[in-house]
């Protein structure tokens, strides 16, 4: 995306894209600025649709989803690169050309060598012109041909550590990635996610209606002692796999921590999301895991689900609070259902 206006044509915009933003409690941040600038400019049509829909549904355009518009209609090519990779990267490149030189001029003076000591072996035939002796021209070449085979080798050692620096930079880069947003297990969006968007939702009131449902697998720390912490994990893989299938967007679920899972449902009433729990419950009921080392089935999965809406005047502990005090039911009642808070 390029941006070519006038000055006084850029300040106009900014003018209008920031009344727009405190109207629809949208963080002033750089990423922000981008966004609502292409959007008074009218210079992307899809943008505007999507942001229109975004703040329709949450009151707001949250954090996740003005990274993900950002990424969708802005960046011309994805370069989430972060300045430490970049800045790494770099100095690789410039230090494999400078060796990259080092081996092209010893290649060049070894062409030269190469050159003279032909020119000396034909004057050895050659009765007019005393010669050089046969075994100079010999240690000349095995001199030089000694040190560009050294080049050469401290070209390739330079090489396979650069490739072995850059692997280690792009498992850096998806490191850290995945620590700011993802949970590495499940592939859903950490607690950390989970906090910054409840918190925005929040502040914007969320005018079209917001509903949390906390979601916690039932007997895991059992299950664990029974089959082992690999096979737990597969269980919990499965579970996301699952919220991620059936909670598409404006939902946004989330790995809450250890064995409990979270969905933030924007609009709709709170009869749509205990129905939207009951559904994953049943989902989760439904899981089936076979045992490699012996090939039995395990059908014993299960989660309970505590369902809560935004009330005027909620902060994002007394939404969470009373989440889990609906998921306590759930247990204390048997586990494998759900309760709301009324």
């Amino acid at each position: 995306m390029k941006y070519n206006e006038s000055p006084s044509q850029a300040t106009d915009y900014l003018r209008q894209a920031i009344p727009l933003m405190v109207r629809n409690n949208v963080p002033p941040n750089p990423l922000n600025y981008a966004l609502w600038y292409t959007y008074v400019s009218n210079k992307l049509p899809a943008l505007n649709e999507a942001l229109d829909s975004t703040v329709r549904t949450y009151g707001t355009c949250p954090t996740l989803l003005s990274e993900q518009l950002f990424r969708s209609h802005l960046l011309e090519g994805e370069g989430g690169a972060t300045d430490e990779v970049q800045a790494g990267l770099l100095n690789l490149v410039s230090s494999l050309q400078d060796q990259a030189a080092e081996a092209a001029q010893h290649t060049d003076n070894y062409s030269e060598v190469l050159k003279e000591s032909l020119d000396a072996l034909n004057e050895v035939s050659d009765s007019d012109v005393d010669p050089l002796p046969l075994e100079s021209i010999v240690r000349t070449l095995t001199l030089n041909t000694q040190a560009i085979n050294e080049t050469t080798r401290k070209f390739q050692q330079q090489i396979d550590a650069a490739q072995s620096e850059i692997e280690s930079l792009k498992q850096e880069l998806q490191k850290t990635r995945q620590d700011a947003s993802l949970d590495v297990l499940t592939g859903l969006y950490n607690r950390r996610v989970f906090d910054g968007e409840l918190e925005q939702l929040i502040e914007a009131g969320a005018p079209g209606g917001l509903f949390m449902i906390l979601i916690d697998v039932d007997h895991f720390k059992r299950f664990n002692d029974t089959y082992g912490h690999l096979m737990g994990d597969k269980v919990l893989q499965y579970v996301g796999k699952l919220l991620k299938e059936e909670c598409l967007e404006p939902l946004i679920p989330v790995r809450y921590g250890g064995e409990e899972f979270a969905v933030l449902v924007p609009g709709g009433n709170l009869d749509e999301a205990v129905e939207l729990a009951d559904r994953l419950r049943h989902k989760v009921e439904s899981i089936r895991i076979r045992q490699r080392s012996s090939g039995s089935v395990i059908s014993s999965i299960s989660a309970s689900f505590g369902v809560t809406r935004f009330r005027s005047g909620d902060s994002v502990s007394t939404l969470i609070e009373r989440a889990d005090q609906a998921l306590y039911r759930a247990k204390d009642g048997g586990r494998n259902q759900v309760c709301a808070d009324d």
